[in-house]
């Protein structure tokens, strides 16, 4: 049952949409003055407020604010484009979760048990292998890393250092996966390794018991959509304690038997450890099926041609959810900017095209869901299209639209956070020119916000270009602009409330992209695709 507060809170945020009246129009940009501040804080009062719980994907907050955006579509006219006549398109999960009594390790006849000498994610297992170290087990053709020289894991259980090759960071991980670089966890599979225990590094051992809680009580989740029929599985992963990682090296070649210190596994070159002694891994779980959902809808264009092209709005309305542990009595992770901005810009803005002039093409908005999961949602949506992807012309996409950085006047603080006026424009420019210059046209003609370009950057180390929900769109050839203020000290923290937010940026921002999308819709012609990007960079 839905709380009282919740039912209260929507209620109230129905009747002030109801209650406000329609401003001063612009002729060149559609219905855009009827965007407010006021309208953007009684939706994001709502979206990013403790009811919602942080919104995680699934979860009960996420639910509701899915209700929430529905409702309001439904009152506004939209044309349901989710399953079966409903805004809903329903994505099943499954949650997988350790069963720690009947989880073990065995090395020569010594039982480990889960949680106080390893722990271990949701990957069912029972097998028994010989052990081969193979370093940090990364391959990376560039930097002439290749953790295998001469080994063979097939049939065997890996064991790796954790963390990255030195000389190596994210940045450095460009190309295809499998090709021009290869990581533990891809290359076991898909080279026979039965499974992989990881010297932890420091960081795992410092989250090890959220590890540990996770596995045992939030479990793992996956997208069973996602799984390709020809695909192998995933192997284990053990991540070991020091008494596990000494039974295993026990009795193995001089200068390895302490290799639970990280300067010996430094230093230690890959080998066979001795085939007499075997590793027995059982890892028992339990499956449970879930489901959620992305929220679309269609406003239909007037123009009978045109009105089968689509331009095509997006925003992720999940957070993160709730902390293990609180920070100062809080443990809400609210995602007001993150990407409640995003969410809510996109409502105000679906209810300005409803309430104004219609564009000649249709306009498709999608809310998306598990952003945070690994850009779930727009990569379900993609693969199962509910309009035909070929005829959307472009996607526009708002992610964190609603913070400012103080006006310091030292450039160099915050250098990846934007000002009041500024915006960070990624990917423009990336896959078609006409659609870039149309971006920077509509820009000027309206609030003339800085349009920073500084992510587009292929050397960035960033990669914002690949971590948002326009990808998925990008790599399907749908050209985008993605709209995002930065990265700000209040990212994924449970201070990311609405009280931090700067409501007349937000605003600018929300009829800046509303201006765009309804130019878009009105061209003569859809933007022509004249580039290529790198499409495996997060493949």
């Amino acid at each position: 049952m839905i709380h009282r507060k919740i039912v209260v809170m929507v209620f109230a945020a129905i009747t002030v949409m109801v209650a406000q009246k329609p401003v001063k129009k612009s002729a060149d940009a559609g219905n855009v003055e009827y965007i407010t501040q006021e309208q953007l804080h009684d939706y994001l009062s709502f979206i990013a407020s403790d009811e919602l719980e942080g919104r995680d994907t699934p979860s009960r907050g996420l639910n509701i604010a899915a209700k929430f955006i529905a409702t309001h579509l439904s009152r506004w006219g939209y044309t349901p484009a989710g399953d079966q006549g409903s805004y809903f398109q329903k994505i099943i999960l499954n949650r997988t979760k350790v069963k720690p009594a009947q989880t073990s390790v065995e090395v020569g006849g010594q039982k480990f048990m889960f949680g106080s000498d390893f722990i271990t994610s949701g990957i069912g297992a029972s097998v028994s292998a010989p052990m081969v170290y193979v370093m940090n087990g990364y391959v990376h053709k560039a930097k002439n890393i290749d953790s295998y020289k001469g080994m063979d894991v097939a049939g065997k259980i890996m064991v790796v250092l954790g963390g990255l090759p030195k000389g190596i960071t994210p940045v450095d991980f460009g190309g295809k996966i499998g090709v021009d670089y290869d990581s533990p966890s891809n290359y076991a599979k898909n080279h026979g390794a039965l499974g992989i225990i990881s010297i932890p590094s420091v960081q795992a051992m410092n989250q090890w018991e959220r590890t540990k809680t996770n596995a045992v009580e939030r479990g793992s989740l996956s997208v069973p959509a996602f799984k390709k029929a020809d695909e192998k599985p995933a192997v284990p992963l053990i991540t070991a304690s020091a008494k596990l990682i000494d039974a295993i090296f026990a009795g193995e070649k001089s200068g390895v038997q302490s290799m639970s210190k990280r300067e010996s596994a430094d230093s230690a070159a890959a080998f066979i450890l001795s085939p007499a002694k075997q590793v027995s891994i059982t890892v028992t779980v339990s499956v449970e099926t879930l489901s959620t959902q992305n929220i679309v809808a269609i406003l239909e264009g007037t123009d009978k041609k045109l009105k089968d092209e689509y331009v095509a709005f997006g925003a992720h309305y999940d957070h993160i959810g709730i902390r293990n542990e609180p920070v100062n009595g809080d443990s809400i992770n609210n995602g007001a900017d993150d990407d409640g901005s995003g969410t809510v810009g996109l409502m105000s803005m679906a209810e300005a095209f409803s309430k104004g002039p219609k564009p000649k093409r249709s306009l498709l908005f999608v809310w998306h869901m598990g952003e945070e999961k690994g850009l779930w949602g727009s990569r379900y949506f993609v693969e199962h299209p509910t309009v035909p992807l070929a005829n959307i012309i472009a996607q526009l996409n708002m992610d964190m639209i609603g913070r400012s950085k103080p006006d310091t006047g030292e450039v160099s603080k915050n250098e990846d956070y934007s000002t009041a006026n500024e915006v960070f424009s990624i990917g423009s420019n990336m896959m078609s020119t006409e659609l870039g210059k149309l971006n920077e046209m509509n820009n000027a003609s309206l609030y003339n916000m800085k349009l920073n370009f500084k992510f587009d950057d292929p050397s960035d180390p960033n990669r914002l270009f690949y971590r948002s929900d326009h990808y998925n769109y990008a790599k399907s050839g749908v050209p985008i602009v993605f709209f995002f203020d930065g990265i700000h000290e209040d990212y994924h923290r449970v201070s990311d409330e609405v009280s931090k937010i700067d409501f007349e940026k937000l605003m600018k921002v929300t009829k800046t992209v509303y201006g765009l999308g309804w130019r878009l819709s009105n061209l003569p012609k859809r933007p022509l695709v004249d580039k290529q990007f790198n499409r495996d960079m997060m493949d």
